[in-house]
């Protein structure tokens, strides 16, 4: 097989098997199609794998062309029963012409490319890599997907075209380094570079080695063996899909084999309530607010479950991140305005106040932190709340907004302009010659506790914002100089790093979502097309963190011990980081505008498909009247799940804790929504009958 730019490809042994027996080690069998028939455009191949002179396996794949995608579904039925258990596979050999350096690999959520902000020992790290041997299972992938681009031009992409998922907590724990199991219904994509060559290869159920992490650290990989019983009579079923592209860039291979995956699996959109969500949200937001003394916050833990006692942190007050006060503080002043009842105005004392408490409590720049201590006023000293770039200029960012917002409608508030305007000006003195910030400063000081300049989009909305305010271009001037160092390290290499302020110079979504929102203020300052491309770019590597199937939890897990609870739909969660693939939020959600912003500049229908799937399928573990599962009540969710393998299993998360991010972020996903008109709105929202109708599907 062989495209109009790609390498060619072939297998002269393509019904594969793995099989086990008890106290021996695994062998493979791999034997070629004793016939193979035309029938109605589709090949179809057949072959019996043998065993002790015996028939053991009948394989039965269906080969077909669609333009540039090849398809083979394969019916594998076992013939006989013997001790033990086996797995098959099916992919491609590769031209050995190609060697390793002579390809990018792209995987959603694992892995760019470039392995070198992965971490070492994550999935796509470096250690993996540098074994030339990548072997993901498709329970930690946004979508069964694995893409290969090669330098030449051209690609080649393998799909799991109908993933099942199902599986058992033993599995997902982890808890045996072999298991022998049909319940495990998981599949696993791999690409390795042997010394005979380069193959791409689907295997089910998934078998993968890894490195451990970063508690059970190993120095060689670790198998993890899944099969399935060799009893007589039972049949295995899957369908893959390849996709030949002639994409000249990695980036744009990588786009394309996303946005094809996108179109197989479709995602399903299962229309919300709007306003009924943005109601409990910010009732729930309110009633969490906590004053002690002359000071008002948004606490930076809570438990969403009965506890006894608060988290020892929870009177932390932060900015931006996963603490976002002015943010929180901005949605309740939003509500205000629209309530006129005793609601709507506790709500504007509540936003106020939140505001007036962050800027007596930091009110010097070098910032001492980017939060303080709900309990003393003081800045609060630890990690989380470190003078982080992006925590105080995503923030502040908010705070100018609101300014704006509240002048316009006869409510000056000059102090709020001046503590922005004050970072600013000292971001203006720290910026460095190549156009980048520090991530982090030492509390206090100018000199750079982290000197990467991985986070620098961060400061970008908020300096365009000050430049159109005060009139002063040095802000815009600086924002340009940060998008140029922010694309010409990254973007342009179809990757974005460093935007979790606890995770440094890792490769992850908000990285992605904030070089978006940065690139889409140069083009609203400037109207250079330059800049919408590059928002585009930066969108297109967030949404592939988005899962577009639905992965089910653990067939034998008691519902009860879930955090994400059995038959709620998975689609619309996103990864967070490379270094913890399979680990799951919500934090996308922020970005409904962004994808929308997108739509309404560009006309592609594609973006407009994105934003449905996260302003409505991120909810569907937020308590809601009537559905609150097993938290305190309406308006509460939890910030993160797991749906890869360790730990405590798929469908539990690191703890039970709402922080405020979750509720900010998906009442900006509304209100952010709200801003671009009515008609966008409305598109989106699905608020009309006709609209769910055509998007709405069983």
């Amino acid at each position: 097989m062989q495209g109009p730019t790609t390498p060619s490809f072939d297998q002269p042994l393509p019904a594969q098997i793995e099989l086990v027996r008890p106290g021996t080690a695994a062998r493979t069998i791999s034997v070629p199609y004793n016939t193979v028939n035309l029938v109605s455009g589709e090949a179809e191949a057949a072959a019996d794998i043998l065993e002790e002179g015996r028939p053991l396996f009948r394989v039965r794949d269906r080969w077909s062309v669609a333009g540039a995608v090849v398809t083979v579904r394969r019916r594998l039925e076992v013939l006989a029963s013997q001790p033990g258990g086996f797995s098959s596979a099916i992919g491609w050999r590769i031209d050995p012409a190609v060697g390793w350096g002579d390809m990018q690999v792209m995987a959603p959520g694992i892995i760019y490319g470039d392995p070198s902000h992965d971490g070492d020992r994550s999935p796509g790290g470096t250690l993996a890599y540098a074994a030339r041997k990548l072997e993901f299972r498709e329970d930690i992938m946004p979508a069964p997907l694995l893409a290969l681009s090669f330098g030449e031009g051209g690609s080649l992409a393998m799909l799991d075209a109908k993933p099942g998922g199902s599986t058992i907590m033993a599995d997902t724990t982890l808890a045996s380094p072999t298991l022998i199991d049909p319940r495990i219904q998981v599949g696993a994509l791999s690409v390795s570079g042997a010394q005979g060559g380069t193959t791409l290869r689907f295997s089910y159920p998934a078998s993968v080695s890894s490195y451990g992490d970063r508690r059970r650290p190993s120095t060689e990989p670790v198998r993890a063996d899944r099969y399935h019983p060799v009893v007589r009579g039972a049949v295995d079923s899957y369908e893959v899909r390849f996709r030949l592209g002639k994409e000249a860039s990695f980036p744009d291979s990588g786009r394309e084999a996303w946005r094809w995956a996108w179109e197989t699996l479709n995602p399903v959109v299962r229309p919300l309530n709007v306003p009924l969500v943005r109601e409990v949200l910010l009732d729930h937001l309110q009633s969490q607010a906590v004053t002690i003394g002359d000071r008002t916050a948004i606490p930076f833990v809570l438990s969403t479950i009965p506890v006894r006692e608060r988290q020892w942190n929870w009177t932390m007050a932060g900015m931006g991140f996963v603490s976002k006060n002015l943010e929180c503080a901005d949605q309740l002043l939003r509500e205000g305005d629209r309530d006129p009842s005793p609601r709507g105005t506790k709500m504007r004392e509540t936003g106020l106040a939140i505001i007036g408490s962050m800027i007596k409590s930091l009110p010097t720049v070098p910032l001492p932190a980017t939060g303080y201590d709900l309990a003393t006023g003081k800045p609060y000293n630890h990690h989380w709340l470190a003078p982080w770039l992006r925590n105080a200029s995503e923030d502040m960012r908010v705070l100018l907004g609101a300014y704006v917002r509240e002048r316009a409608l006869g409510r000056d508030h000059p102090e709020w302009l001046a503590w922005t305007r004050q970072y600013a000006n000292w971001l203006l003195q720290q910026q460095r010659p190549d156009g980048s910030w520090p991530r982090r400063w030492y509390p206090n000081s100018t000199i750079a506790a982290e000197p990467s300049g991985t986070a620098s989009y961060a400061p970008v909305p908020l300096l365009v914002a000050l430049s159109k305010q005060t009139g002063d271009q040095r802000y815009t001037h600086a924002a340009a100089r940060a998008g140029e160092y922010v694309w010409n390290s990254f973007g342009r290499r179809g990757l974005f790093v460093g935007g979790a302020s606890d995770a440094p110079d890792i490769t992850d979504k908000e990285a992605g979502m904030l070089s978006m929102e940065a690139f889409l203020s140069l083009y609203d300052a400037t109207g250079d097309d330059r800049w919408l491309s590059r928002a585009r770019a930066a969108a297109d590597f967030a949404e592939s963190w988005i899962w577009i199937w639905d992965l089910p939890m653990p067939i034998d897990a008691d519902d009860r011990a879930l955090h994400w609870k059995k038959g709620v739909p998975t689609t619309g969660l996103q990864g967070i980081t490379a270094l913890a693939a399979g680990g799951t939020d919500e934090y996308l959600d922020w970005a409904v505008p962004s994808y929308a912003k997108l739509y309404q500049l560009t006309g592609d229908p594609h973006y407009l498909a994105v934003a449905r799937v996260l302003l409505h399928d991120t909810k569907a573990m937020l308590a809601m009247p009537g559905r609150t599962y097993d938290m305190l009540g309406p308006g509460w969710q939890q910030e993160n799940f797991g749906l890869g393998p360790g730990g405590r299993g798929r469908g539990v998360g690191a703890h039970r804790f709402w922080l405020p991010w979750v509720s900010a972020n998906h009442l900006h996903g509304i209100t952010g929504l709200e801003d671009l008109g009515v008609e966008t709105f409305r598109e989106v929202a699905l608020n009309d009958a006709e609209s769910r109708k055509l998007i709405s599907r069983p």
